[in-house]
């Protein structure tokens, strides 16, 4: 028991039918407080228990609030979470609350081993790729961080445990090859109107890698024409109609861009809008729906089958047409906004994979001039 007189404890242990039960009474600032467990089978057991949960109070852990894993990942979340996250995210914190009450149900926070929640994640990584488990993890990671500075239990059951996943379900997004980007490019080109912003923002992004949040946030303001660069520092969310802080804070940057692009984009001023690529109509840049539905028609329309293809995808072929044009991988991580070069890496492994080949045939070319 702690020494101070503010916080002093006792236990008591007695059966109750066939089984024992221990109970322990706490004095907190002058006021007593008590928990308790039941079922165990002799009085050792109980005696075990009680003294386990001593040794928790020791350390400061709170005995006596005793919240289930769901219910104390609903609270975190709505907590800390929930005012500060994009409309995407909180879809995702839902989404992992459901399958963590899935699979623990009533199970107490204070009860949960490592064991346990690998087992969740074995059980979790056989229907689901390994990045998504990664996703899943890494809320729980942080949500047991908090159960811990909260002084609800002592131990990190997340620690050391494994990421698995079903790598067969791992889908790496389509991307256009060079003359793939140069017909989309072209079509987009020839079928341009001003009062129709989509084939211009699908332009933008082959040109500059950016995410539709970040295209559809742009304002005349962002854009300097003197330096040739476009400023990044909000998100718009076009379904929802409501702007954001970037995806990351390593987000907020400036892409350079060439003059054929900036003298493209300045055809959209005369719709008088504040968005760039806003419709002279709403004033709004489009849905993502509807300017999927114009990249689908276009691809369609060059007969180039692109199944799982959407807006999201020209930024990989972006990367992928810098890639093949020899730009180092640092930069490119600069200009996707990635907060460092090990994001890009995992991200475009597969592109970087599809480079291997030729990176080794520059390497044998370069050896053979040591023979020469």
């Amino acid at each position: 028991m702690k020494r101070n007189g503010k916080h002093k404890s006792m236990a008591q242990i007695y059966k109750r039918g066939s089984t024992w039960t221990a109970r322990i009474t706490k004095r907190v600032n002058h006021e007593l407080v008590q928990t308790s467990k039941g079922g165990f089978k002799t009085k050792v057991e109980a005696r075990l228990w009680a003294t386990e949960q001593e040794a928790l109070m020791l350390k400061g852990v709170d005995i006596a609030n005793d919240p289930t894993f769901v219910q104390f990942f609903d609270e975190w979340y709505h907590t800390f979470k929930e005012k500060s996250v994009t409309s995407s995210t909180k879809k995702r914190y839902i989404t992992h609350g459901r399958i963590i009450s899935e699979y623990f149900q009533n199970a107490k926070l204070k009860d949960i081993k490592r064991t346990d929640y690998q087992r969740f994640l074995n059980w979790f990584g056989e229907s689901h790729a390994p990045g998504t488990v990664h996703k899943l993890d890494t809320m729980v990671r942080d949500c047991v961080s908090s159960a811990i500075a909260d002084g609800l239990i002592s131990m990190d059951f997340t620690a050391k445990t494994i990421i698995v996943g079903d790598d067969s379900r791992t889908r790496h997004v389509e991307y256009l090859n060079l003359d793939e980007i140069k017909r989309l490019i072209s079509l987009c080109y020839d079928n341009r109107q001003p009062r129709y912003t989509s084939p211009y923002m699908i332009i933008t992004a082959i040109y500059t890698g950016m995410r539709l949040g970040e295209i559809s946030a742009l304002n005349w303001s962002d854009i300097d024409y003197s330096s040739k660069q476009i400023s990044i520092t909000k998100s718009w969310n076009q379904d929802r109609r409501e702007m954001s802080q970037p995806k990351t804070e390593s987000s907020i940057r400036t892409v350079p861009v060439n003059s054929w692009l900036l003298e493209l984009i300045n055809e959209l001023k005369m719709n008088d809008c504040d968005f760039v690529f806003g419709n002279p109509l709403t004033g709004f840049p489009p849905t993502s729906q509807a300017i999927n539905q114009a990249l689908r028609r276009f691809l369609k329309q060059d007969n180039m089958e692109k199944r799982d293809f959407h807006f999201h995808s020209l930024r990989h072929s972006h990367v992928a047409f810098l890639l093949n044009n020899g730009v180092d991988i640092y930069a490119i991580s600069q200009r996707l906004g990635h907060a460092n070069i090990a994001i890009t890496l995992k991200v475009y492994a597969y592109l970087l994979d599809d480079q291997k080949q030729k990176e080794d045939d520059k390497i044998i070319t370069s050896l053979d001039i040591l023979n020469k």
